[in-house]
């Protein structure tokens, strides 16, 4: 079994996925890992040979895969077993096939890079609403609900009851990163944090260019533009 905290025991299981917004309802359900499927919950199709880096210069290869619900990087054991990558704040950096991952608090994935500056995002699946069922069936949304079954999300535990339905929604937020490879999300306050020096060149260049910086073409421009001497 790949994620045995993702169980949640209730009766049926429903859900709905919205191509345009990447979101789901689950209600009362086996599990989340049943109801959404392994190429919805997982970066890949199934568990591919990588190496994880660490700062001490150990390498330590195994079959590997980023959870988006749970947020870990989790691999496969010689047991068969699936356990997630402990200790990240030792590791360096992680590769998959041809992809690359940072760790800082949260598992980034390299999409363009220089000498000076690198463009990752992060992808998570979490809780957009809990509804509970009340009277004559009826769903209605609540914020404090009495449980026994439990799930996590983006390493978040939340609680259910057997007749509580959830919406999970899959969120892609950019980073920007520095040639240390510290990471914070692509907002222009931390690019002045982080390229101060280079703040005047970024601002004309993002409002002649009118960049937006939920956009990842336009923060490939931005980082090509802080890998110029």
């Amino acid at each position: 079994m790949r994620s045995f905290f993702l169980a949640i025991s209730m009766a049926f299981v429903y859900v709905h996925g919205y191509a345009q917004n990447n979101q789901w309802t689950v209600k009362a359900g086996e599990s989340i890992e049943s109801a959404l499927g392994d190429s919805i919950i997982y970066r890949y199709p199934q568990f591919m040979q990588g190496s994880v880096y660490f700062r001490d210069g150990k390498v330590s290869n195994a079959l590997l895969d980023l959870n988006f619900v749970s947020g870990e990087m989790q691999f496969i054991t010689p047991s068969k077993d699936t356990l997630a990558v402990a200790n990240e704040i030792t590791i360096r950096y992680i590769t998959i096939q041809t992809d690359t991952f940072y760790f800082d608090k949260v598992y980034i994935e390299l999409i363009h890079a220089n000498a000076q500056a690198k463009l990752g995002k992060h992808e998570i699946i979490k809780l957009t609403d809990i509804k509970k069922e009340g009277a004559y069936g009826q769903m209605s949304s609540t914020s404090s609900i009495n449980t026994t079954k439990s799930f996590y999300s983006d390493n978040v535990p939340y609680k259910l009851t057997e007749k509580t339905a959830i919406t999970l929604h899959k969120e892609i937020i950019f980073f920007i990163g520095d040639n240390f490879n510290n990471f914070l999300p692509a907002a222009k306050k931390n690019i002045s944090k982080m390229f101060n020096q280079k703040m005047p060149a970024i601002e004309s260049f993002m409002k002649e260019d009118k960049i937006a910086l939920d956009k990842e073409d336009d923060l490939v421009k931005l980082i090509d533009l802080l890998g110029k001497e």
